[in-house]
């Protein structure tokens, strides 16, 4: 009560200006504590998902409202925010109600559900939806793929129409990568999609990225356009691999890096497939045989056998006398020997090795150089090359410049970079040493070699006197107390006066 009646009492002692301003700045401080305290308790918000469908956001929507989570929708309502707090325990909800952030793609459900009267458009569309989608998901399960369109282009096929004149079976993909794809993951891609799909060849796929690069393009196949970017890698790492077995080989006799080594290959990658069929010499072994004779020496009522036809279809009478007929048949079956054979040559066949090779000729190293048909017959016997197809090997020698040891080199280096820091470090603490030397000698000095001098001294009279045979303070310090003692003594007997008058001075200066 007593505060209060104070502060009552107060207030009324106060201009009217003043206590309006009190008034005011009350409650602007209660409208800002109010104000800080919803801020405060309001949840902070955070993107659940984003870019999603109008289907996707309408069924995660409906699963928070089950949950009970609150939720904020932005961006036009493509996007979801939650409290933070309970951002991972939502994802994880909604994932197990089959809910995430990105829109899977539908693919052989869309078949689920057709009934009897669906027509025959709307069951191949569904159809080509489903390729697209099951390939789509298929794409995305690639570690390098964070996502994937796919579009095919499957023609009717056409009755009474041959094979080589149909539309071919085309395909499109489109992928967004997390980073830039190896030939072999774009190999993957373009396999993974022809393979899916019937019909479809590996250079009817046409595979680019987000970025607009094309990763694969229609003739990229094997083929007889021309060599494919495959068949150069594969032959690459052929020639890479040679080099490196002949590199490995003189440096043993040339020593590290006193050799320099290329191999060109040309490889063969056509497919061929021969039949053969050879017979065996002889006539052969008599398998089956079929024989048949006839004789017919005379006549029989003067009708010859075989006559002509008569008009009834019989044969016709004659008069001829005596007759002869003869009639012999044989069939036979010989086995003849018969060997076929079918060679299918797989591609990559070696067709042509040339090999170049530098060696040092030791006028600047000094280093032992074997012989140029010695460093021959060895790559000819490591590489098998053969002349007669037209391999090809050079060998040159050519003074290469003197290498320092490296391991000197960054000795040295190391030598010097240690050396420096060490040589200022030690430099300044000399310095530092000598300067506080100098400094307690000084010292020493004024402490050993006393002065003597004359000292003037006051007394309260202001008249100055001496004091004859005084050290100086510094000096009298250093004295034991027995000696300090003693001093006094001898000078309070010889000035008394002196003494007296100094301390009726000081006596008077402390009153």
């Amino acid at each position: 009560m007593e505060l209060r009646d104070r502060l009552s009492e107060f207030l009324r002692a106060l201009p009217l200006a003043h206590r309006v301003v009190i008034v005011a700045a009350a409650a602007g401080l209660l409208m800002g504590a109010v104000v800080f305290a919803r801020w405060i308790t309001a949840p902070s918000w955070t993107v659940l998902y984003s870019g999603l469908d109008d289907t996707t956001v309408a069924a995660a929507i409906d699963e928070l409202e089950s949950q009970g989570v609150p939720y904020q929708l932005d961006n036009g309502g493509s996007t979801i925010m939650v409290p933070r707090d309970a951002l991972y325990t939502t994802r994880a909800r909604l994932a197990e109600s089959g809910l995430s952030g990105k829109p899977t793609p539908k693919g052989y459900e869309l078949m689920d559900n057709q009934g009897l009267s669906v027509s025959d458009f709307k069951q191949r569309v569904d159809y080509q939806r489903a390729l697209e989608g099951e390939l789509t998901k298929t794409l995305t399960a690639m570690d390098a793929v964070r996502g994937a369109t796919v579009h095919l282009v499957l023609p009717d096929k056409e009755l009474f129409v041959e094979k080589e004149e149909q539309l071919p079976v085309t395909a499109s993909v489109l992928l967004d990568t997390k980073r830039p794809l190896d030939p072999d993951e774009i190999d993957t891609v373009t396999f993974l999609v022809s393979s899916a799909v019937e019909g479809l060849e590996p250079n009817e796929v046409t595979v680019a990225d987000t970025k607009g690069i094309v990763l694969h393009a229609p003739g990229d196949s094997t083929g007889p356009a021309g060599i494919t970017s495959r068949q150069l890698r594969q032959t690459r790492e052929y020639e890479q691999a040679l080099a490196a077995d002949l590199s490995s080989l003189l440096q043993r006799v040339t020593g590290d890096d006193r050799a320099a080594v290329v191999v060109r290959a040309n490889l063969n990658f056509d497919e061929r497939t021969i039949e053969q069929e050879t017979f065996g010499p002889g006539d052969g072994v008599l398998r089956t045989e079929d024989t048949t004779n006839e004789a017919f020496t005379g006549t029989e009522g003067g009708i010859v056998p075989g006559g002509l036809v008569g008009v009834d279809g019989g044969p016709t009478g004659s008069t001829t006398g005596a007759t002869d007929y003869q009639r012999e048949e044989a069939s036979r079956e010989l086995a003849v020997d018969r060997l076929l054979e079918t060679t299918s040559a797989a591609p990559g066949d070696v067709e042509k090795l040339s090999v170049a090779i530098v060696m040092d000729d030791g006028s600047l190293t000094g280093i032992d150089v074997p012989p140029v048909g010695e460093v021959e017959t060895l790559v000819n016997a490591a590489l098998g090359l053969d002349p007669a197809r037209g391999d090809t090997i050079a060998v040159s020698t050519v003074p290469f410049p003197a290498v320092e040891d490296p391991d000197a080199e960054s000795a040295g280096i190391d030598f010097l970079g240690d050396l420096l820091p060490r040589a200022i470090a030690g430099l300044v603490l000399l310095l530092v040493s000598v300067a506080l030397f100098l400094m307690s000698r000084g010292r020493r000095r004024g402490v050993d070699e006393p002065t003597w001098g004359r000292v003037e001294l006051t007394s309260g009279e202001g008249e100055p006197f001496e004091i004859q045979g005084l050290e100086p303070v510094a000096v009298a310090a250093a004295h034991t107390e027995q000696n300090v003692t003693q001093d006094l003594h001898e000078l309070v007997e010889k000035q008394p006066e002196e003494i007296a008058s100094l301390l009726r001075g000081w006596l008077a200066d402390r009153r």
